[in-house]
C-alpha cells in the first residue's frame, strides 16, 4: 500500500468523513463521494460518527460507506485519526459532512499520482459554494514556502482538494487533537517540512459556506492559527512579509475570488440567522 499502481491499473481511494448530526447537507456529500467511482477507480469510504441524534446514520446507510460510531471522540480531527486508521487506499483524504467532492475529481487525482511518481502530496483549485449549492467563487492555490505560509496566518491550501499518498500520510502522522478549528493548518506545515504539493489547476473540491460551521468562529480561528505559528516558527518581520507577498500572489492568480470577497458573496464571518 502507498506504491504508485501502473497505468491502467486499478486505484483504491480511501475517503474519511468525520460526522455529528449532519443530515442536512450528508446526502450531497455522499453522493459526490460515489459518483467518483468507475471501472479504474474503488473507492472505499469510511464515515467516523460522535453519536448523531438526528438522520445522520440513517441517510449513511443508503451508500456503501461504513459507518464507525465512536462517541468518545475528541473532535473532529480525532475523528478523521480514527478514519484513517481503518481505511484503505493508495491515496487518501478527508472530506467533511457538508462539503463536496468535485465531479471527477479522484480520476484527475489518480492521474496525477500516476504521472508524478515523486509526489507525495497534492492539492488544486476549490469551489466556493453556498448552501444551496451555488457557486460563489473558485480559487487555485499557489507555490508557497512554510515560512510564506505561517506568515500569512492562515491556510490558503483548501482542504477539500488535499489528496496523499497513504505512505506520505502516514509519514507526516495524525492530525493533533489539541486543534479543533485548524488541525489542517498544522498538517500541512508540517506536509511542507517535507515536501510541496503537486498544485492541479482543476477544480478538486467544493467548499460549504454555511452558519453552522465551526471554521467560522473567527476568535477560534485566529487563536488556534497563532498557535500553529508559534508551533513552526515565529511570525518574524521576514515571514510576515513572505506572507504579504503570498496574499498578493493569491489575489493576482484569482481575480475574481478576490472581487467574491471584497464584494462579501466569499465571507468566512457568520451571517445572521433569519
Amino acid at each position: 500500500m502507498g506504491g504508485t499502481p501502473r497505468t491502467g491499473s486499478v486505484v483504491r481511494i480511501g475517503v474519511v468523513t468525520p460526522t455529528l448530526n449532519a443530515e442536512r447537507f450528508l446526502e450531497v456529500t455522499l453522493r459526490s463521494i460515489w459518483s467518483q467511482r468507475s471501472d479504474l477507480i474503488e473507492v472505499d469510504h469510511v464515515i467516523v460518527d460522535g453519536g448523531s441524534r438526528d438522520r445522520t446514520v440513517e441517510i449513511a446507510s443508503r451508500f456503501p460507506s461504513r459507518v464507525i460510531v465512536s462517541t468518545d471522540d475528541q473532535g473532529m480531527y480525532d475523528a478523521v485519526n480514527r478514519g484513517m486508521s481503518i481505511v484503505t487506499g493508495d491515496f487518501v483524504g478527508y472530506i467533511n459532512a457538508d462539503d463536496e467532492i468535485a465531479p471527477g475529481a479522484l480520476s484527475l487525482v489518480a492521474h496525477a499520482f500516476r504521472h508524478n511518481r515523486s509526489v507525495g502530496w497534492l492539492c488544486g483549485r476549490v469551489e466556493y459554494i453556498d448552501e444551496r449549492g451555488h457557486t460563489l467563487g473558485t480559487m487555485r492555490p499557489v507555490r508557497l514556502s512554510l515560512r510564506s505560509y505561517l506568515g500569512l496566518g492562515w491556510s490558503c491550501i483548501p482542504q477539500q482538494t488535499v489528496w496523499t499518498r497513504r505512505s506520505f500520510f502516514d509519514r507526516v502522522g495524525p492530525f493533533d487533537i489539541d486543534y479543533k478549528n485548524c488541525g489542517d493548518y498544522d498538517w500541512y506545515a508540517r506536509a511542507l517540512r517535507l515536501e510541496h504539493p503537486l498544485i492541479l489547476r482543476e477544480t478538486i473540491g467544493r467548499f460549504r459556506l454555511h452558519a453552522d460551521q465551526i471554521s467560522l468562529d473567527p476568535e477560534k480561528m485566529a487563536r488556534e492559527s497563532r498557535m500553529v505559528q508559534e508551533r513552526h516558527g515565529r511570525r518574524d518581520t521576514i515571514g510576515f512579509a513572505r506572507g504579504k507577498i503570498l496574499s498578493l500572489r493569491l489575489n493576482a492568480a484569482n481575480p475574481r475570488w478576490l472581487v467574491a470577497k471584497k464584494t462579501g458573496h466569499i465571507s468566512f464571518e457568520p451571517s445572521p440567522r433569519a
